[in-house]
């Protein structure tokens, strides 16, 4: 059964909040929550079941409770992106804190070339403007980070400033068939915080299987889609969504990744096709939830079938706005 976190629960991790806040405090803060999730819970809300099996300044490496791979979050040695590291196996790290074992491998490209980032730019520069979400189970998760460098919330409407951080939504963990994905971000050679690191689709994925035939993708490279789930630019006089206009009725629909001639589920994500390409204000409100800020995107949404429901955050302007979900019938 996956299990809703957010900042805003009792016991939920105390992160330390500053304005001028470095590259390595926004990374430990990254860390916090994945471990208070994931591995140790707190309070009355239980972890997901994931294991903790390594830790240090720039690393942190995890096993889900399925046990379909490892995962490892690397901070690079400037500001704070992170990259993205799968492996089959464990055997330990380099003197760079990137994990040894089969199957090592980020992004897409051949020989990681192209290798799987995350940035974690302003996620704890104010307290009073950012916020985070999850949902997860032993084999996903699902986190929704909300930064901010604006000292106050700002709408998640479209909105240059304070929205337009790298924000984003990140998937880890098990796909349909248990094979161990990440997704989101961007894969890039740069590690310079002005180029983007923030979409949602197959421009930021890393997998370690062929889904066709079951073989370790290796040092090969593999095509990957993941249709309605992409990086492109909003226009917002083409796609805005009336402000205050509720949807008579919630048509939600998996996603999918597509590769090797097969087709793989995502868990705890559902789209709505009309509001797909919408900010994430609008979206919640035309589900019948609040107006969204940088500060509240951690509202839980009530569709009256007794699950919960999360807008995950997008970039501004580029992402597809997706729920994250404890509906079982997305998992």
């Amino acid at each position: 059964m996956a299990t809703v976190y957010h900042r805003d629960q009792p016991g939920a991790p105390a992160l330390t909040y500053s304005a001028s806040v470095t590259g390595q405090a926004q990374y430990n803060a990254f860390k916090e929550i994945l471990k208070a999730t994931l591995v140790s819970g707190y309070e009355s809300t239980p972890p997901a079941g994931w294991e903790l099996i390594y830790e240090a300044d720039n690393s942190l490496i995890l096993r889900n409770g399925t046990r379909s791979g490892y995962v490892c979050f690397r901070r690079e040695n400037t500001i704070s992106i992170v990259t993205v590291w799968l492996a089959l196996t464990f055997s330990g790290v380099d003197s760079d804190g990137k994990i040894i074992g089969h199957g090592v491998r980020s992004g897409t490209a051949s020989a990681s070339s192209l290798p799987h980032r995350l940035a974690m730019r302003a996620l704890v520069g104010y307290s009073a403007s950012t916020t985070w979400a999850m949902v997860a189970d032993a084999g996903t998760f699902v986190l929704s980070l909300s930064p901010s460098s604006s000292a106050t919330p700002v709408e998640v409407n479209g909105q240059v400033g304070a929205a337009y951080e790298p924000s984003h939504t990140l998937y880890c963990g098990d796909d349909s068939a248990g094979d161990m994905i990440c997704m989101g971000g961007a894969n890039i050679s740069s590690i310079n915080i002005a180029s983007s690191y923030s979409g949602f689709g197959s421009a930021g994925f890393t997998c370690l299987k062929f889904p066709g035939t079951g073989l370790t993708v290796g040092e090969n490279s593999i095509v990957v889609s993941t249709p309605g789930a992409f990086n492109a630019q909003i226009h917002e006089s083409v796609y805005d969504f009336p402000t205050g206009t509720v949807l008579p009725e919630v048509n939600l629909s998996p996603l999918y990744w597509l590769a090797d001639s097969a087709v793989r589920r995502l868990r705890g994500i559902a789209v709505d096709p009309i509001l797909a390409m919408t900010f994430n204000s609008q979206a919640s409100q035309a589900l019948g939830g609040p107006p969204l800020t940088t500060r509240t995107m951690n509202t839980v949404l009530d569709l009256g079938d007794g699950h919960a429901y999360l807008v995950g955050r997008s970039y501004w302007r580029s992402a597809v706005t997706a729920f994250l979900t404890t509906n079982p019938e997305f998992w």
